[in-house]
């Protein structure tokens, strides 16, 4: 849609249910997710009410906080695209079961959403879990996926590419094989100028990534296996040859650690979000990518807690 339309979005979520419910259209014909939440497929007005209801608050004393939003850009068209934005509330209490009274934290997040007749039809929402868990000191996640940098080679296999063109499933799954196996081959999908940016950005210093060797440091060590073997799979491509959002799921063996968080043996399962933008000549120039984190920490024993609250006949005062 519009820069100028995020900020009506995201001014609706402090204004009312009714309000923001409203950019989605008067009936059902949607589907709203956000992952990080366990949020999925949410396709009716009344639990998407219930869901927004929490940001509209606007009692300070009650724990729920105060959540303030900021849109940081839009790239897309009238049909579609990725909207990044920060979050941070005031005044809360609890958050994913997390005691954070006198805690301030803020993370940075993206959505994607596809448009149709100025309704929002499909939203796809993701956000930095990990940088929520070092504000409020519940465990220190790395950036770094695999707990370091990686020095050397990157790669554990070379891939040889498909030769599918941007826009498509198939070219989704060539990058995600790229990732998990060649960080060399990885690069040539990329422009000689890009931006790659995976999580909450301190400083674009160090956390976005702008050359290979920036590359090569921060997700080579994915592809080389230093940490676990991990398999990328593309489940869903929405967009076109020039911008578009993959859906993925990772599976990662044998690591001994997620975040640096110890894996004591177990095998991760999670799933990701990645929206790319090319060039005419079809070289990747921007990357925006979150790792849905949440159910990883779960599976390794960190306390969070993501309840249904917005299912019918929830009981919200079980939130605090």
């Amino acid at each position: 849609m519009h820069y100028t339309f995020g900020i009506q979005w995201l001014k609706a979520f402090r204004h009312s249910p009714e309000a923001v419910c409203a950019l989605y259209g008067p009936g059902d014909d949607f589907i709203f997710e956000d992952p990080m939440l366990d949020q999925h497929q949410i396709n009716n007005q009344a639990d998407l009410h219930r869901v927004f209801g929490p940001y509209a608050n606007k009692d300070r004393s009650n724990g729920i906080g105060i959540h303030n939003f900021r849109i940081r850009s839009y790239t897309g068209n009238a049909q579609f695209g990725l909207l990044r934005w920060e979050w941070g509330p005031e005044d809360a209490a609890v958050f994913m079961g997390l005691d954070v009274k006198n805690k301030p934290f803020m993370t940075q997040g993206h959505t994607f959403h596809q448009y149709q007749n100025g309704y929002i039809k499909r939203e796809s929402s993701w956000w930095d879990s990990a940088a929520i868990l070092r504000a409020v000191g519940t465990a220190n996640p790395t950036k770094i996926i695999t707990g370091k940098a990686h020095q050397g080679s990157a790669r554990s296999e070379q891939v040889k590419l498909s030769g599918a063109t941007p826009g498509s499933l198939a070219f989704a799954q060539d990058w995600c094989n790229a990732l998990g196996r060649d960080t060399h081959t990885l690069r040539a999908l990329y422009a000689s100028r890009f931006a790659i940016e995976w999580g909450l950005i301190d400083d674009h210093e160090r956390d976005t990534l702008t050359d290979t060797q920036m590359m090569i440091e921060q997700l080579g060590g994915i592809a080389a296996a230093d940490n676990g073997r991990y398999t990328f799979t593309a489940t869903e491509y929405l967009g076109d040859e020039r911008m578009g959002l993959i859906h993925w799921n990772v599976t990662i063996e044998g690591a001994t650690s997620y975040r640096g968080i110890p894996t004591h043996g177990k095998t991760i399962n999670t799933i990701g979000s990645t929206f790319l933008e090319f060039d005419t000549q079809g070289k990747i120039v921007w990357e925006s990518s979150r790792w849905e984190d949440n159910r990883a920490f779960q599976a390794l024993g960190l306390p969070l807690v993501l309840p249904h609250y917005w299912e019918e006949g929830f009981d919200p005062s079980s939130l605090l």
